[in-house]
């Protein structure tokens, strides 16, 4: 339980946004998970920097909730802190410069898809690999979000986070440590804005680009269900959805939970599943596919919380 002292400090900087035991279903895209003891939803890197720095002051526990995807929430909820970036942080700021270079700077809390839409409007090219991606900008760039097309980390000038003590840091891309799905900066950070390295193009061709990628995702994956996107990541060589459809798991069913008949590597909530649920199938399909093919595959979504309900 958030001790009361850290409670009333964010209640009074952030009225009623900051609320106690809040059910974290209806914030996922999976619909699933407990309640956390404290939300708090800043709309300024002033706010941001203030909670960071109280849960610092008490050694209170701290996740960032975005647009809701890759994260299972389990049904015991979340302790201590949970910020959830939706309000503010929505910065389109483009710098065209010579020649046909754009340095543009998205704020963490916008919709990769509106993102990828402005881009479109103001004929800047190079973010069309994210179209009909799920999730924001800031979470993206954290888990360096991209498809066979490209990711952040190929785009990516400088990231500004505010660290675990609060301070404001603006990291250049030559400073940072990208890896496959993932970004490592020593200790916790929540990213508020990124500044991204693209190009001019024509609007009309950027648009016809991302509409087919978004027709080319509807038609293969279950955009239409409750899913965190893909669920694990690629082996090398390989791809997670081919192993756990050899496997024979499509449509495989826990509760409410089950492996896309369209693409395996998505688990989907057919709308009554628990958290149990999901996390009970994603260790059935991870030790299915170890037993038949050696290989154990590593989650993509991140897992939060307590198993229980108390």
């Amino acid at each position: 339980m958030t001790p009361i002292r850290v409670r009333e400090r964010l209640k009074e900087m952030l009225g009623d946004r900051c609320a106690f035991d809040v059910p974290m279903a209806p914030l996922m895209t999976w619909r699933v998970g407990g309640k956390a003891d404290c939300l708090a939803r800043p709309q300024t890197v002033e706010e941001l920097s203030a909670i960071m720095h109280i849960c610092s002051e008490h050694n209170e526990q701290v996740r960032v909730v975005g647009a809701g995807s890759n994260i299972l929430v389990l049904d015991g909820g979340l302790r201590g802190i949970t910020i959830l970036m939706r309000q503010g942080f929505d910065r389109f700021a483009p710098d065209f410069l010579t020649g046909d270079r754009v340095r543009l700077t998205l704020g963490a809390a916008l919709g990769m898809n509106q993102a990828v839409d402005l881009c479109a409007q103001a004929n800047i090219a190079g973010l069309e690999f994210i179209a009909g991606v799920p999730g924001s900008i800031g979470g993206g760039v954290r888990m360096n979000a991209g498809t066979t097309r490209g990711d952040f980390a190929g785009v990516l000038e400088e990231v500004e986070v505010v660290d675990a003590d609060g301070r404001v840091r603006q990291i250049p891309r030559e400073k940072l440590d990208y890896r496959y799905r993932g970004l490592v900066i020593d200790g916790m950070f929540v990213v508020t804005q990124a500044h991204l390295a693209l190009r001019r193009g024509e609007g009309a061709d950027i648009r016809a680009i991302a509409d087919r990628i978004i027709r080319w995702r509807i038609e293969h994956h279950p955009m239409d269900k409750f899913s965190a996107g893909s669920t694990f990541k690629n082996p090398e060589g390989d791809h997670a959805g081919r192993l756990i459809e050899e496997a024979g798991l499509k449509g495989y069913t826990i509760g409410g939970a089950q492996v896309s008949e369209k693409h395996a590597n998505f688990l989907i909530n057919t709308g009554r599943a628990t958290a149990a649920d999901l996390l009970a199938l994603i260790e059935h399909v991870r030790t299915a596919v170890h037993d038949q093919f050696g290989v154990m595959l590593e989650p993509e979504v991140k897992i939060w919380g307590e198993r229980d309900v108390s």
